[in-house]
């Protein structure tokens, strides 16, 4: 985790060579791992599918959308998937990650129905990071605002 960390500062910073190094030595890393059930308790949510969701989350900070979407694909489709019943808040905040990444294909229709399914799983959560992601997915849907499907989303999911 502590090089998904990473690439996800370096991605930030727009490091990319660092980014994409770290992201290796994460996938790397926990391919080296002994079994789950010899991790600490806490550790419960460490899947091959967080790395990935860490890995899209990191591409598309770095202007890499398809790249984005083909690591958010991975992490629920892997054999050691990322958890999105367990973990609902993050499977949220994933969804609308990877709703911006189609945004920024110009796929609305597919950002759309992304976004209402972040919406769904971040609806009753709590949450500043949720709440943060989703007026962050709302401003960018905004500049679309013309076309009918974006203009009606953002009326039915006014605050």
């Amino acid at each position: 985790m502590l090089h998904a960390r990473k690439a996800r500062a370096h991605s930030k910073a727009g490091e990319v060579t660092q980014a994409y190094r770290a992201i290796d030595a994460a996938f790397a890393a926990y391919a080296h791992a002994g079994p789950a059930e010899h991790d600490l308790p806490s550790m419960y949510w460490m899947t091959h599918g967080e790395v990935h969701e860490v890995a899209a989350s990191s591409a598309l900070t770095l202007g890499d959308p398809q790249r984005a979407l083909e690591h958010f694909d991975a992490a629920r489709h892997h054999e050691d998937p990322y958890d999105t019943d367990g973990e609902p808040r993050g499977a949220g905040i994933y969804l609308a990650r990877q709703a911006e990444a189609h945004l920024s294909l110009g796929e609305l229709d597919a950002a759309l129905d992304i976004a209402s399914q972040a919406l769904d799983r971040l609806g009753g959560a709590e949450s500043a990071r949720g709440d943060s992601t989703i007026i962050d997915l709302r401003r960018q849907l905004a500049r679309h605002h013309k076309a009918k499907a974006v203009a009606d989303f953002l009326e039915l999911t006014a605050c």
